[in-house]
């Protein structure tokens, strides 16, 4: 029985099932007794790892094939002219080495072995982590400002800065979280509240505030945006309940800083820390608000009147020493007549006389 055996394949002659001849690539003469079964085997070596039995391996001269023994937590990359190929779980394998090596001497394919029983693992190149499962390999990148957080088991095991994160889970359940550290802001709106004088009034308010500690952060609440959002509303309700609302309007600065404090403290129980805080709008109701401008309106009203019986009171006392010193200088007064009379000279083009009887003979012209 002839037998061909392609360039990228090898084979394995089985008589009486038993396995009885490796062959290689090329052309073969196989003989069989007229009594005995023979078949033969064929392999793929493409396929990188080879699907046979010991006996089968044990027939592959030397080159041919490579056995790679993998512990339950160790696993093994298969690497075929530089390329990531194969993910080796535990057990045994065996790998094809078929290829002739590279100009330099250097096997075309090469097994390279990883210890998976501990966490801490170096991160693996894009096309490697491509073929690791999940179940053996996590990572996580965490950009600059912000910072991963790596449980193990559940628990929080370490906080790692800005970078790219790996980790074996084969023998430990691994997580990485990531955390923003940079500012952040909090917008509490619409917020209803009643002052001391029953009042209803709607706020806006925000803090910025950024994350402290992360570990804290990480363990004590779940949402910490929501339990600083509560904690706010709550400063707020307790302080505006104490205050007028004239007091209110009249020191909005006040109000925010008697906010702050407690504010701040409940975030730093959070890990987080309270950078400003400030009350954006005070918004009254309808009524309220038309209320307001009517006394406002009379308050300036009531101002806009003492600053005119001012101004009339100086004008009148402006006048009256005007007199008194008219009345003391007769040449004055003469002058003052005389200025009267230029100005009204200015502003005529015609004279009009009109006389009396008698007066005719007594008016003189002169030019």
């Amino acid at each position: 029985m002839v037998v061909r055996v392609a360039l990228k394949e090898r084979a394995v002659v089985v008589a009486d099932g038993r396995p009885a001849r490796w062959l290689g690539t090329g052309r073969h003469l196989v003989a069989s007794a007229p009594w005995s079964k023979v078949e033969v085997v064929r392999f793929d070596t493409d396929a990188v790892v080879a699907v046979l039995r010991v006996e089968m391996a044990a027939l592959a001269p030397q080159g041919e094939l490579r056995a790679v023994a993998l512990a339950p937590y160790e696993r093994a990359l298969v690497t075929r002219r530089g390329r990531a190929a194969k993910w080796l779980g535990p057990g045994d394998h065996f790998v094809w080495t078929t290829d002739p090596a590279r100009g330099d001497g250097t096997p075309a394919t090469q097994v390279q072995t990883f210890d998976v029983s501990g966490v801490e693992a170096e991160p693996l190149r894009d096309d490697v982590r491509a073929l690791v499962p999940a179940s053996d390999y996590v990572e996580t990148t965490a950009a600059e400002g912000t910072s991963a957080l790596r449980f193990v088991d559940g628990a929080l095991d370490a906080v790692l800065g800005a970078g790219r994160h790996a980790a074996w889970t084969a023998r430990r359940k691994v997580a990485f979280t990531v955390t923003d550290l940079r500012e952040r802001v909090l917008q509490v709106a619409g917020q209803e509240v009643m002052t001391r004088d029953r009042v209803t009034l709607r706020l806006n308010l925000a803090a910025a505030y950024r994350v402290s500690d992360v570990r804290r952060l990480a363990t004590v609440a779940r949402a910490p945006d929501e339990v600083l959002y509560l904690a706010v509303q709550l400063a707020v309700r307790e302080v505006v309940a104490t205050h007028a609302l004239d007091e209110l309007l009249a020191g909005r600065e006040a109000l925010s800083a008697a906010v702050a404090p407690p504010v701040a403290e409940r975030a730093r129980t959070l890990g987080l820390e309270l950078l400003s805080f400030g009350v954006k709008d005070v918004v009254l109701p309808g009524e309220m608000k038309t209320l307001l401008n009517r006394v406002i309106e009379a308050q300036k009203e009531a101002e806009a009147n003492v600053i005119l019986r001012r101004e009339e009171t100086a004008a009148t006392r402006s006048m009256a020493q005007t007199a008194t010193v008219l009345a003391e200088n007769p040449i004055l007064v003469r002058l003052k007549e005389l200025e009267a009379y230029k100005d009204l000279a200015a502003k005529v083009g015609q004279v009009h006389l009109v006389l009396g009887e008698g007066a005719m003979p007594q008016l003189q012209l002169k030019s």
